[in-house]
């Protein structure tokens, strides 16, 4: 990396990128399905308190010298404040067009803030005039794989290889780009190099684990998220993934256990109760949906449509 605040946005980047995939058609097709991560963020989020929102004061930014205000573009950048290091950048960039080192910072805040088509003009100026710039060609290979074009953006991190092969950050985006591309066999190849690459990244182990589970290799799976767990006790991106690996090769006592780490009870028994359903063993389900609603009665909208599903089928079976 060229400078730390590049690297600052960069392991922003990756942490963006890496949502969890859809879960695969057959479950799909029953009607119920497990609460994501990102779900259970916003259900936690609803019933906490308003943060106080600090309101800085008013800085005249002509008034400040140009050092000054990449100074507090970085730092707002730093702290997520992406409008207020916007504004600090594009006012340095109106009298110095040529820093095409901003020019990549804005790009990459656009990116950040989901303005992908702005991100992206950004980006290829930066690249037409600098394309030895490494991160650039990074940052808009994700823009591409938001936009869920696939070519460009394994253009964009072979790219990159071409340049260092032995550059793990790429290696793992390449990798991420074949995974949602839904070629899980060539992902896992460069998912396996990024991880020799860099042992301890955790979200390639995730994402490894996500291309086994697309080929249905739930041990494998299994493996790498249990790698991941030693590595990261506490991660509940890990938790979550290790129980619908658990949950898919039917272990679903160590399955349970697996979502209790990755968020609250309420979640974890309606998450293995769709396992249950979609193994057919629709009084299990009915159980741990009832659990779940016990667990959060006027909060879980989920959980009681589920089990209304559950009981239906059960209803089915017993006439039958």
């Amino acid at each position: 990396m060229e400078s730390p605040a590049k690297g600052l946005i960069l392991s922003a980047l990756v942490l963006t990128l890496l949502l969890p995939l859809s879960h695969c058609s057959s479950k799909q097709a029953t009607g119920v399905r497990p609460v994501k991560p990102e779900e259970a963020a916003l259900l936690s989020a609803a019933t906490d308190p308003w943060p106080e929102r600090w309101n800085p004061p008013k800085v005249n930014l002509q008034m400040l010298p140009e050092d000054r205000m990449e100074n507090l573009g970085n730092l707002s950048l730093q702290a997520r404040d992406y409008e207020s290091s916007l504004i600090n950048f594009l006012q340095i960039l109106k009298d110095h067009p040529e820093r095409y080192d901003l020019h990549y910072k804005v790009g990459v805040i656009f990116l950040l803030t989901g303005q992908l088509e702005a991100a992206q003009r950004e980006l290829a100026l930066v690249l037409a005039h600098r394309p030895e710039m490494l991160e650039a060609h990074e940052a808009l290979g994700l823009v591409h794989l938001q936009q869920k074009q696939y070519q460009p953006a394994m253009g964009e991190f072979q790219a990159v290889l071409a340049q260092d092969p032995k550059r793990a950050k790429s290696r793992h985006l390449l990798g991420i780009t074949f995974l949602e591309a839904g070629q899980p066999g060539r992902a896992i190849l460069e998912l396996k190099e990024a991880a020799n690459l860099d042992p301890r990244q955790v979200s390639t182990l995730i994402a490894l684990a996500q291309a086994y589970m697309q080929q249905k290799d739930y041990q494998q799976a299994v493996n790498c998220l249990q790698k991941g767990q030693s590595l990261a006790p506490q991660n509940q991106k890990v938790s979550y993934h290790l129980g619908m690996a658990l949950a898919a090769l039917k272990r679903y006592p160590e399955a349970l256990e697996a979502f209790l780490k990755a968020g609250d009870e309420a979640q974890a028994y309606n998450n293995i109760g769709v396992h249950y359903f979609v193994d057919g063993r629709y009084e299990e389900a009915a159980k741990c949906f009832q659990r779940a609603i016990e667990l959060r009665p006027t909060f879980y909208a989920e959980a009681q449509a589920n089990l209304q599903r559950a009981l239906e089928k059960l209803h089915q079976v017993q006439q039958n």
